[in-house]
């Protein structure tokens, strides 16, 4: 019988922990206790009510419950609990926010396909040797 590792808590921050420095976890952590450095792990990190990271996430999944701030970086799925604050940048696969949550910052979703409008203007607008005119003016005329 094989247990994965990446879906078993090995790592545990108590209550009462002050951890200061980088934590890198095979496994998944649950943070009740507060960490001023980075996490990255190849699992899932979850940070209870009452907890505290500063610094930036790096891992598979997230279950955000307490205070973060830094930046989320996740693979998979990111929950931020009714209970957090996030104030950071949000990269995830799937985020999902419940009520309650507070967050302050940018989300970028990696499936997302979203390309510059500028982009193909920028280009025709070069080949008549006016480009910083023509790519603003195009801009103007397809906004208005």
């Amino acid at each position: 019988m094989t247990t994965d590792v990446n879906s078993q808590t090995n790592t545990i921050v108590g209550p009462n922990t002050d951890l200061q420095g980088n934590l890198d976890v095979k496994g998944s952590v649950l943070v009740y206790g507060s960490v001023i450095g980075d996490i990255r792990s190849d699992g899932t990190v979850r940070s209870a009510k009452g907890s505290l990271i500063k610094g930036s996430i790096v891992a598979r999944e997230a279950v955000i419950d307490g205070v973060l701030e830094g930046n989320l970086t996740i693979k998979g799925r990111a929950t931020l609990g009714s209970s957090s604050k996030v104030i950071g940048e949000v990269r995830v696969n799937m985020l999902v926010i419940e009520e309650g949550a507070q967050f302050t910052g940018k989300c970028k979703m990696k499936t997302a396909k979203i390309e510059p409008v500028v982009h193909a203007d920028k280009d025709k607008s070069t080949s008549d040797g006016h480009a910083g005119e023509s790519a603003s003016s195009s801009v103007d005329k397809d906004a208005g």
